[in-house]
């Protein structure tokens, strides 16, 4: 076997913590300036041990869908805020896909050092060929089989490059199918690691939370916030609400992902029971017929839209918009998007719960979040900065608009990845991720008020944020008996093809029918929501609308008994339920 060694003629910090304690413990320290130049930046970083680091499927990073990590067992105590598994090796993914796995290092001083890799290879991969990168330097690398103890053996001078940060990385070349080839670890020794450190960082980055607030309206009624991604960076980037999240996921590329997600929260994971049918959030109306009233079980238990992609265009801004109106103890949420291509807001979704105040919903609150989710075996971006910007406006119960104006970090301390600051023409960022630790402030404020109205606020689109798309006149109930009764909804529209199914029993299921789960709820509490009595007992056939009102006949009930009734219409602009459950009592014996 051919044995593969890089010759550093300089500092080397080779990143990784092994099971072997092949480094130091990981410790924050501050970088000089090099040569005089650059600020001063810390980073978390390991020293070697026994002059030897190591490199490994455990404290490095890769490209999303580059490779995946096999060998899973736990991680030690020590390791696990910065990776919650460990693994034995790293395996090529294989699709289109070819990315990079790589590693930071601090190099500190111009002394040689060898870096030797090692690849556990298949007779049928023998021959593949890697390329791997150190600094400015490359070196393509043909594998021979092995069981990966020994290293691949070609030895290579490198020069030393600059001193300071450095990255070593490898790359799988040619075909595009999966590989069985396993890349075990590199391990750096020699008088060139003296005083080097391995960079580490959680292998993605942790979710950054932040609250946005307006100093001239303190209690809002309506909001409208521009969401950009400010780096070709993936994240999940919603807004936080009262209720739980409105918001978007951004690609690669920092576009729009395609999907927007509307969630109503009911109980957290920990929840044995969801809360009574009366008590729980349920989705009222959307503006795509095709859209479905679901739910969720993973993080906890509640109602969300599927079925919707309204960016599939990846546009590069999500334009949305909340309002909330209170009445008779429920709150009513209406969020709307803002379609720059057809230049009109649509309702993605209206939803209700209990208010949780006697007032009702006080201020119309607007956070937000940035996250990467992904297990340690497939997610490992942890290196990559996610920055997102926002711009927006609340409205109150003067129907003025004001600036969102200020930004309040909501992880302390501020000395960490995580941070907000303040951008030109009224945008306030937040980020996280990086290697590199900064120290910034908890709360960012625009130095002035931004000019003027953005289009989709002038008083033409502005009227949109409240229209809905379907009308629902209040129901008459006529000829009731003993078994039998006839309800009446007059007004009915929802564009073409309107269509009506009422739904009725003896209790009150709010919004909710039996139907197919998806596999999240069935997980937790969720999954109980569509037990025994929690859904619609019973229903019409499918009524289509043609005149000013619509009948629906029900028969076959028990005399001297309260019914309950809500309906649903759907048509070319939407989807709605009645925003009220009627009732009505038969006549006894």
């Amino acid at each position: 076997m051919m044995c593969f060694r890089v010759l550093i003629c300089g500092v080397l910090v080779v990143a990784g913590w092994h099971a072997e304690q092949a480094l130091g413990q990981v410790e924050l320290f501050s970088t000089p300036q090099i040569n005089g130049v650059g600020s001063e930046v810390s980073y978390f970083g390991s020293l070697p041990i026994n002059g030897r680091l190591v490199l490994d499927a455990n404290n490095g990073f890769f490209d999303k869908g580059a490779f995946r990590a096999i060998g899973k067992h736990p991680s030690p105590e020590s390791e696990r805020l910065l990776i919650s598994s460990h693994f034995e090796g790293l395996q090529a993914a294989g699709g289109k896909s070819l990315g990079e796995a790589r590693w930071y290092l601090w190099k500190t001083n111009r002394g040689a050092a060898e870096l030797t890799i090692f690849f556990d290879v298949p007779r049928s991969e023998a021959g593949g060929t890697w390329k791997v990168r150190v600094g400015k330097d490359e070196f393509e690398l043909a594998t021979s089989v092995s069981d990966g103890r020994k290293p691949q053996s070609i030895v290579m001078p490198l020069e030393a490059g600059s001193l300071g940060l450095q990255i070593i990385s490898i790359r799988k070349l040619g075909s595009k199918r999966s590989s069985e080839t396993k890349f075990c670890k590199m391990e750096a020794a020699g008088p060139g690691i003296d005083g080097a450190r391995l960079i580490r960082a959680r292998w993605r980055p942790a979710a950054v939370h932040a609250r946005y607030e307006s100093s001239q309206c303190k209690e809002p009624k309506l909001w409208v916030f521009e969401t950009q991604s400010v780096r070709q960076s993936s994240s999940y980037s919603p807004i936080t609400t009262a209720f739980g999240y409105f918001g978007a996921s951004f690609n690669a590329e920092g576009l729009s992902a395609g999907g927007i997600n509307f969630s109503m929260w009911a109980a957290n994971r920990n929840a044995a029971k969801l809360p009574p049918v009366s008590t729980m959030p349920h989705l009222l109306a959307t503006a795509n017929p095709k859209a479905e009233f679901s739910g969720f079980g993973h993080e906890g238990s509640g109602v969300k839209i599927r079925n919707w992609d309204p960016y599939l265009r990846h546009p590069k801004s999500v334009i949305q918009a909340l309002r909330v109106e209170s009445a008779n103890g429920f709150d009513t949420f209406y969020g709307y998007l803002f379609d720059e291509y057809e230049k009109r807001w649509m309702l993605f979704a209206a939803g209700r719960r209990p208010s949780k105040n006697k007032r009702g919903q006080l201020g119309l609150r607007a956070g937000s979040f940035c996250e990467v989710p992904g297990p340690p075996n497939v997610e490992r971006t942890g290196d990559v900065v996610r920055e997102v910007k926002w711009r927006g406006r609340f409205s109150g119960f003067d129907k003025k608009w004001y600036a969102a104006d200020t930004l309040h970090l909501g992880d302390a301390p501020a000395d960490t990845i995580r941070f907000v600051r303040v951008l030109d023409e009224g945008w306030l960022s937040m980020g996280t991720g990086g290697v590199e630790m900064t120290t910034g402030p908890n709360v960012v404020r625009l130095r002035e008020q931004p000019r003027p109205l953005p289009i989709y606020l002038k008083p033409k689109y502005e009227s949109q944020l409240f229209e809905l798309p379907v009308k629902i006149g209040n129901p008459e109930v006529v000829r009731i008996k003993e078994g039998s009764a006839v309800v009446i909804y007059p007004g009915l529209q929802a564009g073409s093809q309107t269509q009506a199914t009422l739904y009725y029993g003896q209790s009150d299921c709010l919004t909710f029918v039996k139907r197919k789960l998806h596999n999240t709820e069935k997980k937790g509490a969720s999954s109980e929501q569509f037990n025994g009595d929690r859904t619609w007992q019973l229903q019409t056939a499918a009524v289509d609308v043609k005149n000013a009102s619509t009948e629906f006949v029900l028969d076959g009930l028990s005399p001297g008994t309260t019914y309950y009734f809500r309906v649903l219409v759907e048509g070319s602009q939407g989807k709605s339920w009645a925003f009220k459950t009627g009732q009505f009592t038969t006549n006894a014996n």
